[in-house]
């Protein structure tokens, strides 16, 4: 072991160290402190069980299955609510859901199937040109988007887009060699999978973690439901590439060789094996079924992935279990189930409606009552906050509780509130460690970290903009305005 690596193990055991402690500071100085005014003394133990899990989150200080578990365990020890109501996501339709979806991306990873799919379309496409090869690649990113999770889309996309500015081995000294790279790289592996995220209820931690929140309120939102909500926001991919192209002055300039080299790498895959056909037809079963959801029946998405799933894996289907099982999130699984269970107790126990007071109050003080210039507010108030925050999970737990607080004490329609907060942090890349997809993507790129800084708060602010007016204008004009 290196001198560096040694260095850096000893820094991540700094921060699990002092997570823990800061962690189990809070839950316990807090739940044991004398009662804070306004809040009930059941809410004070919520509100340091709460501050104890985004502490663990933050700083890795626990498994993240561990804490899934943990912290609604510490709500039946600590807070004394009955088993039921503690661990109550963890028999929702949201948590079932979430398992189906990251089985079908582990099934997309642990066969070829993904990187066929990501490699075919794009080499319709393909072409020497770097506006078309982004195009090209973009749109396979956004079919896979539809199954894969973010991080497990960053981590298919990123070799493929290596493989394409590997062609300009030999010339990577050149300017515009460089802003190529730097614009593969970051938009592929992790722009168009983040734009993508909030599209699809599947596609993103938070989303999923927002719809058992929004269910807990006595709001259900299917998969149609969601695609129908967050239409506008498809507008932000053109956009997207539009910005990329002006930003890194690609308009005109080529890649030798990329034309040749994508033909290269669908050959390499071999021709398309049963269990991929087998695969693939199961996973097009259940995006019809979440599609049909009360026209064609009455099963719950969470259902209708978990029997897509049996159908899967039986025998003649010839999928390896064993081979996928390495590739599925079960303690993502685990920790958006407490995350969930958490972000419930907060709110039935009343400790968000406080946590909300203090941003409530002095925007009515101020006599601000348009909901879109609160929500200007909102949002790039909780930027600040949010940047710190790299996971997607993480910031969902943060921040999708406090939301539906504020909604409610503001008076507002907490749907259209709570989505468009929710998906404005989305878009955040104001430092390039916001987001996991981001810091990976920027890593793999070796650009310096005020140019990552430069180019992506530009495109922050243009998205989260687009967000608040567009998709606030959209929901107003389907029937949920503020």
């Amino acid at each position: 072991m290196n001198g560096k690596t040694a260095d850096l193990l000893q820094g991540v055991e700094r921060k699990q160290v002092a997570g823990i402690i800061i962690a189990f500071a809070l839950l316990f100085g807090i739940s044991s402190a004398p009662p804070f005014l306004g809040l009930k003394p059941q809410a004070q133990t919520v509100l340091a069980i709460f501050l104890w899990f985004i502490t663990c989150m933050v700083t890795d200080a626990l498994p993240k299955a561990i804490v899934g578990l943990a912290a609604p365990t510490l709500l039946v020890v600590m807070a004394k609510m009955k088993i039921p109501n503690a661990f109550d996501a963890f028999a929702s339709n949201e948590f079932f859901l979430a398992i189906g979806a990251f089985i079908y991306a582990a099934i997309m990873m642990g066969t070829p199937l993904g990187k066929r799919i990501a490699i075919g379309i794009t080499n319709a496409l393909r072409s020497t040109r770097v506006t078309r090869i982004l195009t090209g690649l973009s749109l396979a990113d956004v079919i896979i988007g539809g199954i894969l999770p973010t991080v497990s889309e960053t981590a298919l996309f990123l070799p493929i887009s290596k493989g394409v500015t590997g062609l300009m081995r030999g010339r990577e000294h050149l300017p515009e060699s460089k802003r190529i790279n730097t614009a593969i790289i970051l938009m592929i592996t992790a722009l168009v999978p983040l734009f993508t995220g909030p599209l699809i209820l599947t596609s993103h931690f938070p989303n999923i973690m927002l719809a058992g929140n929004l269910a807990n309120a006595k709001i259900q939102v299917s998969w149609v439901d969601w695609f129908i909500y967050n239409l506008p926001l498809w507008g932000l991919l053109p956009i997207l590439l539009l910005y990329v192209t002006w930003y890194f002055k690609l308009k005109g300039l080529d890649i030798p060789g990329a034309d040749e080299e994508l033909p290269k790498m669908k050959a390499e895959l071999g021709k398309i094996t049963w269990p991929e056909i087998w695969a693939a037809a199961c996973i097009i079963l259940g995006v019809f079924l979440w599609i049909t959801e009360g026209t064609l029946h009455n099963m719950q998405t969470g259902m209708v992935a978990i029997i897509v799933l049996m159908l899967a894996f039986l025998p003649f289907g010839k999928l390896n279990f064993e081979k996928m099982n390495q590739y599925i999130m079960w303690d993502i699984w685990l920790l958006l189930g407490g995350a969930i269970c958490v972000g419930n107790a907060l709110n039935n126990s009343g400790a968000v409606g406080w946590l909300a007071g203090f941003i409530v109050n002095p925007i009515k003080a101020a006599g601000i009552l348009s909901p879109i210039a609160v929500l200007f507010i909102i949002v790039f108030g909780f930027h600040i906050a949010r940047a710190g925050i790299v996971s997607a999970a993480a910031m969902g737990a943060t921040f999708i509780p406090l939301t539906i607080g504020l909604a409610k004490e503001l008076g507002f329609n907490i749907l259209p509130f709570s989505l468009i907060v929710i998906n404005s942090l989305s878009y955040s890349f104001f430092l390039p460690i916001s987001i996991t997809a981001f810091l990976i993507a920027w890593g793999a790129s070796g650009t310096s970290t005020w140019e990552a800084i430069k180019f992506g708060s530009l495109l922050s602010i243009i998205a989260n903009i687009y967000v608040i007016l567009v998709q606030g204008g959209w929901l107003t004009l389907i029937g949920h305005p503020f």
